[in-house]
């Protein structure tokens, strides 16, 4: 589509990097072309927000064998005083590459994490373990609860004349509590109340459903196994991918000895370097890690920050007319559901990742919620319960009234008696 606007670079020449196992951010084929990446689909979205027509060519920085012609620092200097020119690819914003290029606002944040080895952990079996299947508001809850129907069995049974709950109030109580238990697992007293039966045998129900839902995730919190990181105690044996900052930054901040790096360039080589001890850390950019732990779920943990970087950006020449333009466009596109989709496209990155990552270490305990309508089903039960028996006593009370009433009136034989008497 033709633009309106006048352009300063009508074409752009982009320089990518070429990496042999990294080809997330930047895909180059064996044929040297340049098939796609996460690096290469942000600058495609963002020259097309440019407000003229700018035709990208992307050209692989490689040596006559086909290989990475040198190293990413290298590279940045490589368009240095380059009009039209620019870098694409997992290239971080540092201090000292601003010498040679201005870079964009960074379209992906980066922070330095160590990858490691790690070890399983079993949880021990505590007391607040057997707590933890259910919530303490819930564990309240079905305190109450039980009090509840206790209370509403002692008032039905009370109603029905049943003597082991007549006495002092704290008998009463006592007796109250204990009373749903001891009649269905000790056999003790009877029930004198039908409604009693109904209200006992639906809260047996409750009980008995608590019980296997507690034991199933009881046994969850009991089997947990959980992961703990095998720390390195020192920097012995260091990995990092090849033709990254990293090994200039060990060996400057870090103090370790080059003899101590060791070059990796795939994520298998990630994987077989910390598994024979090779390495006892991998020291590498956080996107990275992240697609390594969705590779590899088990066995490895991610560690840090470390260090904090700015972020990944793309290089233009100084004092480029684009700078300023194509940054607006590039925050343009990150701020859009574009890079939400490209993220999960090329890098496996989404929400929905990170929240079941967040919760996939631990069982959950139940709340409340979980037995909402069990709770409102067992009151309602219950309240029904004492209203039928209030209406059942009462009518029978008004009927063993009125046979009484018509006991004590005399019948017609003994009124014609008496007239014949008087």
């Amino acid at each position: 589509m033709t633009k309106p606007g006048e352009s300063p670079c009508p074409t752009l020449v982009v320089w990518v990097p070429k990496t042999r196992g990294f080809t997330e951010f930047v895909k180059v084929n064996e044929q040297n072309e340049v098939e796609g990446g996460f690096s290469i689909a942000v600058f495609c979205h963002a020259i097309q927000l440019l407000p003229f027509n700018v035709q990208p060519i992307f050209k692989p920085f490689v040596n006559k064998t086909g290989m990475m012609n040198g190293s990413v620092d290298q590279l940045v200097q490589h368009i240095e005083g380059q009009n039209c020119a620019a870098v694409a690819g997992a290239v971080t914003i540092r201090a000292n590459r601003t010498k040679y290029v201005s870079f964009t606002v960074p379209y992906i944040s980066e922070d330095i994490y160590m990858l490691v080895n790690a070890e399983q952990e079993w949880n021990p079996s505590t007391l607040g373990t057997f707590l933890k299947p259910f919530a303490p508001l819930l564990w309240i809850t079905l305190v109450c609860a039980s009090i509840f129907t206790g209370l509403s069995v002692a008032l039905l049974e009370y109603r029905a004349s049943n003597h082991k709950f007549a006495g002092p109030f704290y008998n009463q109580l006592i007796m109250a509590m204990w009373f749903p238990i001891s009649t269905f697992f000790f056999h003790e007293g009877k029930i004198h109340n039908k409604c009693s039966k109904v209200v006992l045998v639906m809260w047996l129900c409750m009980i008995f459903l608590l019980l296997q839902i507690y034991t199933a995730t009881l046994s969850s919190w009991l089997t947990l196994n959980q992961l703990r990181p095998r720390l390195p105690t020192n920097w012995e044996t260091v990995g990092y991918q090849t033709g990254s900052f990293i090994k200039d930054q060990m060996i400057q901040k870090h103090n370790c000895s080059e003899k101590n790096l060791v070059p990796l360039n795939s994520y298998e080589e990630f994987k077989n370097a910390l598994d024979n001890g090779s390495v006892n850390v991998v020291i590498d950019q956080l996107p990275y890690i992240d697609i390594f732990l969705d590779m590899y779920k088990f066995g490895y943990m991610k560690v840090g920050p470390i260090q904090q970087e700015i972020g990944i950006a793309f290089a233009l020449p100084i004092g480029s007319r684009l700078l300023e333009i194509f940054s607006k466009a590039v925050i343009n596109v990150t701020q859009s559901e574009i890079i939400t989709n490209m993220k999960y496209d090329y890098l496996k990155i989404s929400p929905a990742s990170i929240k079941q990552q967040l919760h996939q270490a631990h069982p959950q305990s139940l709340d409340v919620q979980s037995f909402t309508g069990l709770l409102i089903f067992m009151a309602i039960v219950t309240i029904s319960a004492i209203i039928i028996s209030e209406f059942s006593l009462r009518r029978r009370d008004a009927k063993v009234g009125i046979e009484e009433e018509c006991k004590e009136q005399p019948t017609t034989s003994e009124l014609v008696n008496i007239k014949i008497l008087d």
